[in-house]
């Protein structure tokens, strides 16, 4: 008898970063709930109660994700701006963009993410952090560190 091996998600095969929607975030604190109705299918054949509360989890990930989403678009969209007002070259706005892909960035990763040389990376950091973009954290001789917090809070917030 042959094994077979469930399929690999999304995430996995690496088409998309993170699944799509975080069905746990919503589960965990409602854990009873979802054991409650796990045991009334199993006892009582509940399947439409059952039904009911996953699509109820899948509901309220789906307007959370699409919440960040908007909230994700309109933050870059925002940055962007201030990055044009300054009248900084085109690499400021890429940097920005990949500010998205990976809200912590050192000055190496952006001198690949702009191919550029170091020196032009270092000014182009230095730019979002005059504007409030980037905020250094972690200072070494080589290794300088320096995150997007409006990113991170905006892909960590939860209305659950």
């Amino acid at each position: 008898m042959a094994v077979t091996r469930p399929q690999a998600s999304s995430a996995e095969w690496g088409l998309l970063p993170a699944p799509l929607l975080d069905l746990s975030a919503y589960l965990e604190p409602r854990r009873d709930r979802y054991y409650d109705g796990l045991l009334k299918v199993s006892t009582q054949g509940d399947w439409t109660g059952w039904l009911l509360f996953f699509l109820e989890v899948v509901e309220e990930q789906a307007r959370d994700a699409l919440q960040r989403a908007r909230s994700l678009q309109d933050l870059c969209e925002r940055m962007r701006r201030q990055v044009s007002a300054v009248r900084s070259s085109g690499s400021a706005a890429k940097l920005v963009d990949a500010l998205f892909d990976i809200p912590v960035i050192t000055i190496s990763r952006a001198q690949l993410v702009l191919d550029m040389t170091h020196r032009a990376a270092s000014l182009n950091i230095a730019k979002l952090v005059d504007l409030g973009i980037l905020t250094e954290i972690h200072h070494e001789r080589r290794r300088r560190l320096f995150i997007a917090s409006e990113v991170m809070a905006a892909v960590e917030r939860s209305d659950q």
